[in-house]
């Protein structure tokens, strides 16, 4: 008995039933890679959120490159990213070079801490005067009468002052820069409201004025040089344990950076985050210097990443203001989140 063709058919049967398996077969979920880029100022509590999400989503993979507030914004209106982050929101001159339209919600909300190295001199006091004399290049050393008059009792040395800025087109510049136009109209005048500012010449010509890029370049440089001084986003302080000062109010009153001081200045402008009063915000407990930092994204986007997305912000709008506070940022509200989660329907 001739047993090939029966034998051939057993194989073709066998073939045949396992590409059916295969085309029944579960297939692993594709990867979907999201990219953005800008404000350092957020980058901490981003990059917690994008982690914790991946965790959750081993699929969906997000890279997001702290390079400056004006950089992320260029790079996404290039059309080179997915979304930026911005601590200043897009103009509508801006927003008119992005097709399709742009979507700008504020995700979280921070304090620029003025960060110092000063060796025994913990809780410094500085008031308004004493802030913009020290970045506009007025104050030289340390024992200054400006600063020592807040600090009766406190030994301060007689070194010089290393005025620590960004280098980078920077919204926590602007922010801080905001602050010092408000409280100083000298400052205002000379050196403006900006993301890269030309500072002063007094502080070029001593050679006082040091510049690192990001948030983390300035830390670095503060917590290695003694005597420097410098604004920094309050999580790059907060998660390192580098010494804050204590600031002058709107009311006058010296207030330490934390939770508390914070969240009294956000309670003192609206629940959906006007910023008419957010450069010297009011109340006695009040911190002065706040900011609140966006997310940019386009209104259109292929459908694999649209819907991604807006569950990314659904999650960071939700349960990731959760960790806001162990980070050093200010939780928003739950009002402030529900009208804020609309916007994300726009997305498609």
């Amino acid at each position: 008995m001739n047993l090939a063709p029966l034998l051939r058919s057993v194989s073709l049967l066998l073939v045949a039933l396992t590409l059916t398996a295969l085309s029944f077969a579960p297939r692993a979920a594709e990867t979907i890679k999201i990219v953005g880029a800008g404000a350092s100022f957020p980058a901490p509590i981003y990059l917690r959120w994008f982690r914790d999400y991946y965790l959750a989503h081993p699929n969906v993979k997000i890279d997001y490159q702290a390079i400056g507030s004006g950089g992320g914004v260029a790079n996404f209106i290039k059309g080179m990213l997915d979304f930026a982050g911005s601590d200043v929101p897009m103009t509508l001159e801006q927003i008119a070079q992005v097709e399709g339209g742009v979507i700008q919600i504020p995700m979280t909300a921070g304090a620029i801490v003025i960060a110092y190295d000063l060796p025994g001199v913990d809780g410094l006091k500085l008031s308004r005067n004493a802030v913009a004399a020290i970045f506009l290049g007025e104050i030289d050393h340390w024992n200054d009468p400006l600063i020592a008059s807040a600090n009766p009792g406190v030994e301060l040395p007689n070194m010089p002052i290393f005025v620590v800025t960004r280098g980078d087109a920077s919204g926590t510049t602007f922010v801080t820069t905001r602050h010092l136009g408000a409280i100083s109209q000298e400052f205002r005048e000379k050196v403006g409201i900006q993301m890269n500012p030309v500072w002063p010449k007094d502080l070029q010509e001593r050679g006082a004025l040091l510049r690192g890029q990001g948030n983390g370049g300035v830390a670095a440089f503060i917590k290695a040089i003694p005597g420097s001084i410098g604004y920094i986003q309050h999580a790059y302080a907060h998660l390192t344990n580098m010494q804050t000062a204590v600031l002058q109010n709107s009311k006058g009153e010296y207030v330490p950076a934390n939770g508390e001081t914070f969240r009294a200045a956000v309670e003192s402008f609206r629940a959906d985050l006007d910023l008419s009063a957010i450069a010297d915000p009011e109340g006695d407990d009040s911190y002065p210097i706040l900011s609140l930092s966006w997310l940019i994204l386009r209104k259109d986007y292929p459908d694999d990443k649209a819907a991604v997305i807006r569950d990314v912000v659904h999650y960071a709008l939700t349960d990731g203001q959760k960790v806001a506070d162990s980070l050093g940022y200010i939780p928003l509200t739950a009002e402030a989140a529900a009208r804020l989660q609309k916007k994300i329907n726009q997305i498609h």
